[in-house]
């Protein structure tokens, strides 16, 4: 598992790539567009940022706020993934969106995420730093009951009414597949995060495991642990633990 650091400025974006997408292997939220690239079948072009040495390039044309995803289609920038998301629903979606066609539904829809970023996040970014203290706990454990609820209202399969999952359901995943990682850097997560305190919830994370797109963008717990581990021990960013194909990871950076 190698990452190939590169300090020179990305080639054109190939012919056949219908977007650019700046991302981070190991991100959630570059994840997020990650995987709806692959629901929608859009062929795309992919550049890693390290995210703790960006390159001038980006900070300057791509990105000032210095973070990923961006997506670049024809020249254009935008970031942020939600809107990113968003923008491939629009274009690529063949007509077909992942979100509610009733207002009231989609607006629902937007508000779990609004309150997923507000007191989920946080919570769950304080577990992986191991040994969180009690108010951090109660919020992890309390919002992911809330989650039980909202699944539990819409039918007791996904985030959103329906057999299939929706656009919910892929935004949120990100930050579900690396609960295996969770419970390997965070000991104490193990006494109470199992299919038995959240059943509906582990439900979920089984469907979803099944879905194919979830399939072609997911990296396995041992690559999420062993960045984390690094990452939380020494602030190290090991891209390579994330080469699950063994050719290598190639990620642009600032030369030191």
């Amino acid at each position: 598992m190698t990452q190939h650091l590169m300090y020179t400025e990305p080639p054109p974006v190939p012919e056949g790539a219908a977007l650019r997408l700046y991302s981070c292997p190991i991100c959630p939220y570059a994840e997020r567009v990650r995987l709806i690239l692959a629901l929608k079948n859009v062929p795309y072009d992919e550049v890693n940022i390290h995210l703790s040495a960006q390159p001038d390039w980006f900070t300057t044309r791509v990105n000032r706020y210095h973070e990923v995803p961006v997506a670049e289609v024809n020249g254009k920038l935008i970031r942020e993934s939600l809107i990113i998301f968003d923008y491939i629903d629009q274009v690529f979606g063949g007509g077909s969106s992942l979100w509610p066609t009733d207002p009231y539904l989609k607006a629902k829809a937007r508000l779990i995420l609004t309150d997923f970023g507000n007191n989920f996040i946080g919570a769950w970014y304080g577990m992986y730093r191991g040994s969180p203290d009690q108010e951090t706990l109660d919020n992890f454990k309390r919002f992911l009951k809330e989650l039980e609820d909202i699944i539990q209202e819409n039918g007791n399969k996904f985030f959103q009414a329906g057999d299939t999952p929706g656009a919910v359901d892929f935004l949120i995943w990100p930050w579900f597949e690396r609960i295996g990682a969770l419970k390997l850097l965070n000991p104490e997560a193990t006494t109470f995060l199992s299919e038995s305190n959240y059943p509906i919830l582990f439900g979920w994370i089984s469907r979803m495991k099944e879905v194919e797109a979830v399939k072609r963008v997911a990296l396995p717990d041992s690559a999420h642990f062993g960045f984390y581990k690094g990452y939380v021990g020494t602030g190290q960013h090991d891209y390579g633990v994330a080469d699950i194909s063994g050719k290598g990871i190639t990620v642009y950076a600032k030369e030191k």
